[in-house]
């Protein structure tokens, strides 16, 4: 094997280790849900209009995908923030949801679920704020979720190994086109030495 070709071949294999390792971890990612607490939830007005003051207050996540949720304090209300709590009301056994304690305002909660069922939680500050997260085993997911069906970071995989197959292949053809030019080949026609 000539050494041009050992260098770009093991040079290829090098990116596309790396290019693996990069990868990989992201085909795997899961994406957060984020609930808002919106400016004014926390007011006379919300109640009086019985707001649920969480944005959106019924969700559905499926384990494996979508399953961590983060509860975004935005209740900033004229300069002033609002405290508001994510506090379990009803979990499935083993759900280990508990809750937030305090939130002020701009500050956050995240929580990973692990067991599918519905979880209910309220703002212990404010009663007419009510919150509802239905998990799904990944097994009973249906498609109206958004459940990659290909992940991206496949296709970026099999796109990096087309292109290093290419850089690998190519300089062995141009041997071979060359030789079929010099042999007096041109176009898909023969072409006749003069006598």
């Amino acid at each position: 094997m000539p050494r041009s070709v050992s260098v770009v071949a093991s040079m290829t294999v090098f990116l596309f280790l790396s290019g693996l390792t990069a990868a990989l971890p992201l085909a795997n990612a899961q994406s957060t849900v984020v609930v808002t607490i919106p400016p004014g939830a926390g007011s006379a007005a919300s109640a009086a209009e019985n707001a649920r003051g969480y944005s959106p207050n019924t969700l559905t996540v499926v384990l494996g995908v979508n399953n961590t949720v983060t509860w975004m304090n935005d209740d900033t209300v004229a300069g002033v923030g609002t405290h508001h709590t994510v506090s379990e009301v009803t979990a499935p056994p083993g759900g280990g949801f508990v809750g937030s304690g305090d939130l002020a305002a701009n500050q956050s909660y995240t929580f990973t679920f692990t067991t599918p069922g519905t979880y209910q939680y309220h703002c212990a500050y404010h009663s007419w704020m009510m919150g509802t997260v239905i998990v799904e085993a990944a097994s009973t997911s249906t498609t109206t979720h958004t459940t990659p069906e290909f992940p991206a970071a496949y296709l970026a995989l099999i796109l990096f190994a087309v292109i290093a197959a290419v850089i690998v292949v190519t300089p062995r053809l141009r041997p071979t086109l060359s030789a079929g030019s010099a042999s007096g080949t041109r176009r898909g026609r023969s072409v006749q030495p003069a006598s």
